[in-house]
């Protein structure tokens, strides 16, 4: 909790908040047209955490600017530099454009930028600084939790069937839909994802990333122990394959940013596309990205129903976001890859806990999409913790 000063200054005739060396401001209220009571009120620290110290100034430079506009003070440091004995953090921060490092008291709020699995110095942080005030705890998804989650909701039906490997579940389901994807339960920027196949004629195909075979088998023994190979004794998906609709001859994907406002509530922030390059049918390789609206308006030509398909895209993102949050705990921020197939529906391809930001500086129109609220909104959610 924040702690506030009171002074009582004789006389007071103007209202001048003034920036002090400590994160302090002063507000001058006047009450009935007279000198009222000065109150000196500290501004929020935010602090954001990344995973390595080499990251700290690149990272923050991209949000500090914000830092005026919200009148909150912003630093950055890794879950290293917390000296818990003592209660402080080795930081770093922008005073003046110039970067510097140095101790900062433990924060009135923690935005966290690390990709991890498990959330363990963010709930020892909320020990000192107070619970939920701290956001994105974990932000690196199981991708077999987040479907089996998200199939106790109302978005069961915009989930592709989907499975825990096993080998001979693997070589049912394909005989059953002669496609299958199979992906890492843990993954990212579509890595080791493969296409699997098996041909009329018992051909076995694997794929990664083109629609080029690289692995071809004609027994199933052979294909198998390459799966086993491939997978490596990880835990991975196999999961039913979409097909997905295309612009121009080409595999798009859809990737809607969500976060929470001021008022931590949760909003679509915008959307983009990612248009795959010609014979690829991963989207990560992609050949541009796009504002979502233009590849909605190439997929649905009438206005009515693209704009039905917005609406309903909007509302499967905003309930997914909901539903992880209240089982993973506090989160600010979701990108959500949705596709949509050839008869015109939509389907949720993966959840992401941290989102790779750097794809809206790729655009192809750089000023179809504000960008400033992708950087500011998580800040905004941080101020408004920090007053909870």
């Amino acid at each position: 909790m924040m702690n506030t000063v009171f002074l009582n200054p004789a006389n007071v005739y103007v209202l001048c908040p003034i920036r002090l060396p400590l994160p302090l401001h002063i507000i001058y209220e006047l009450s009935n047209g007279e000198a009222g009571d000065a109150r000196m009120e500290k501004i929020p620290l935010i602090g954001i955490m990344v995973l390595k110290r080499n990251q700290r100034r690149k990272l923050l430079k991209k949000y500090d600017r914000f830092k005026w506009d919200l009148n909150i003070e912003l630093f950055s440091f890794t879950p290293k530099d917390i000296d818990w004995k003592k209660k402080r953090i080795s930081g770093g921060s922008f005073e003046k454009s110039e970067w510097i490092t140095k101790n900062f008291p433990f924060p009135d709020g923690v935005y966290n930028r690390c990709y991890r699995k498990q959330g363990k110095t963010i709930q020892r942080l909320e020990k000192y600084i107070g619970e939920k005030k701290c956001f994105n705890c974990i932000t690196y998804f199981n991708k077999w939790k987040v479907y089996k989650l998200l199939t106790e909701t109302s978005l069961k039906k915009h989930l592709p069937g989907t499975r825990l490997y096993d080998p001979e579940e693997l070589m049912k389901q394909l005989r059953k839909n002669k496609h299958l994807i199979l992906k890492p339960c843990y993954g990212y920027q579509g890595k080791h994802i493969y296409l699997l196949e098996v041909t009329d004629y018992n051909e076995y195909k694997i794929y990664q990333n083109t629609l080029k075979p690289r692995y071809t088998y004609r027994d199933e023994q052979s294909f198998s122990e390459k799966i086993v190979e491939i997978t490596n004794e990880r835990k991975y998906l196999i999961q039913e394959k979409i097909n997905f609709a295309k612009a121009d001859g080409k595999f798009v994907d859809i990737r809607m940013l969500v976060q929470k406002n001021r008022n931590g509530d949760w909003g679509i922030t915008n959307g983009i596309s990612r248009i795959a390059f010609y014979s690829f049918f991963i989207t990560n390789c992609s050949e541009k990205i796009v504002e979502m609206n233009k590849v909605l308006s190439t997929l649905f030509c009438d206005p009515t129903v693209r704009n039905s398909v917005i609406e309903e895209i909007h509302q499967i993102c905003i309930t997914a976001s909901q539903a992880l949050e209240a089982k993973t705990g506090l989160l600010g921020e979701t990108g959500i890859d949705l596709a949509i197939d050839e008869s015109g529906s939509i389907w949720i391809i993966e959840v992401n806990g941290k989102i790779q930001k750097s794809m809206y500086h790729l655009l192809v129109d750089k000023d179809s999409i504000d960008i400033e609220p992708v950087y500011k909104k998580p800040l905004e959610y941080a101020y408004y913790l920090s007053h909870q």
